[in-house]
């Protein structure tokens, strides 16, 4: 039990991502004058590993950790509500890191501001495209806009719209039987309902204004900045915390980004003073518990960064062929293999992986994204394995004779790959690929 609030201090500062940390080691030092937090200022080589941890320990963390997720979780930002979603939908990693990125560029009404085009050309001076050629820049402007399509269709809806308008329509449920009449109202009628001119407005609708005054009381319950008071204040950019790199003699190298957090200390000064005044000084008991608070939160920033070294290193050793040739070869991993394999519990391998990303030969990706599942065919292969063999198989295919999806579905299972016709679909669908007779006509 004297252990418990160290313990819950270790498990907060584990699941917090870099960018919060920041903010809470910052407002930490504001309450206790004995703590420092300084900038980093050069990165810092991974921590040794942890012992591992005896049986009656592991089962103490694993309680206390069952009683954390008990607790009220702290408020979600845009980019984090984001991600969440991003998870459950399993895109491929370049539709998710454009989507991301865009999450980036939202205004603080939650609009795009720019036109695609000044889109694109942002992303290409941040480096997000390797365009060479006009088929290679055709789809990668094509992949903008499936993300923007991504973008449109998460919570809260509306986000990415280029104005209010925009930003309305998309709250719209197309199922709805007044789905036509409010878009209608929306685009061609505003101003004169802004002019108070009802009974034109339901005469050129073919309504009566009881019926308009219902559709009217459905448009005002629309956001038309679904973004504000969200991208201002929680959308910071992302930051990786682990780097992946090649080494020159062959293989990688997996090591925390020390520039990705501040470091602290305890000041040297007020500790020398404590000890100077004596044990039983009234300076001595007014700092004794700033100083071990302090020295509490030093240890427990060094503990957060030992298990995310250990479980970074370890869930690289798991992905060298995804590292080598990419998404395609991703292994399917589960985040309990690899907690029995750190003789950690699983709350606490997805404690440190919570948010945090990876600077990888293959950009940017969230840890969460490596933890996935099979999903059919031949063993080991993952959702986003099937969906990149999806997304190669249209690319390749005659334009003149595009795929159905039943010839489709027939190349893939000649390749290993076994699934449902509506899973095919629903892949389809995610990677903006449209039916074969649309394919055909656009040709």
């Amino acid at each position: 039990m004297l252990l418990l609030p160290q313990m819950l201090q270790s498990l907060e500062l584990l699941e917090l991502p870099a960018t919060e940390l920041e903010s809470w080691l910052e407002s930490q030092a504001e309450s206790n004058e004995a703590l420092l937090v300084r900038s980093p200022e050069a990165p810092a080589l991974p921590e040794p590993p942890l012992p591992r941890s005896n049986a009656s320990a592991r089962a103490a963390t694993e309680r206390h950790d069952s009683w954390l997720e008990e607790q009220p979780g702290r408020g979600a930002s845009l980019a984090e509500r984001v991600e969440q979603e991003l998870v459950l939908l399993e895109l491929t990693p370049q539709r998710a890191t454009w989507v991301r990125w865009l999450v980036g560029q939202l205004d603080s009404n939650g609009w795009l501001p720019l036109s695609d085009e000044e889109l694109y050309g942002r992303a290409c001076e941040d480096g997000l495209t390797r365009a060479r050629t006009d088929e290679q820049r055709e789809r990668e402007v094509g992949e903008m806009a499936a993300a923007i399509a991504t973008l449109q269709q998460l919570e809260p809806r509306g986000l990415a719209a280029h104005n209010a308008i925009e930003a309305l329509l998309l709250q719209l449920d197309p199922r709805d039987p007044d789905y036509a009449l409010l878009a209608r109202l929306l685009e061609d009628f505003l101003s004169e309902i802004g002019k108070n001119r009802l009974p034109q407005v339901a005469r050129a609708l073919g309504i009566d204004l009881e019926r308009l005054d219902g559709l009217l009381e459905h448009i005002r319950a629309l956001d038309p900045a679904p973004g504000r008071g969200l991208c201002e204040e929680s959308t910071p950019a992302i930051r990786p915390e682990v780097l992946v790199e090649r080494l020159p003699e062959g293989g990688f190298e997996v090591r925390l980004d020390g520039g990705a957090w501040p470091s602290v200390e305890i000041d040297p000064e007020l500790e020398a003073l404590a000890k100077e005044s004596g044990r039983a000084s009234e300076l001595a008991r007014y700092l004794r518990p700033k100083i071990e608070s302090a020295r509490s939160i030093q240890g427990a920033l060094a503990q957060r960064q030992r298990t995310l070294a250990r479980v970074a290193v370890a869930l690289f050793a798991r992905q060298t062929q995804f590292l080598e040739h990419g998404p395609n070869a991703l292994a399917a991993l589960r985040m309990g293999e690899l907690a029995d394999d750190l003789g950690l519990s699983l709350s606490t391998v997805s404690r440190a992986i919570s948010g945090k990303y990876a600077q990888t030969p293959w950009g940017v990706l969230a840890l969460r994204w490596f933890f996935q599942a099979g999903a059919g065919g031949e063993e080991g292969q993952t959702r986003g394995g099937l969906q990149e063999a999806v997304r190669a198989l249209f690319a390749s295919e005659d334009p003149a004779h595009p795929l159905s999806d039943d010839e489709a579905l027939a190349k893939l299972r000649l390749k290993g790959f076994e699934l449902a016709r509506r899973t095919l679909s629903k892949y389809r669908s995610e990677l903006g690929i449209k039916s074969s007779y649309l394919r055909r006509r656009h040709a």
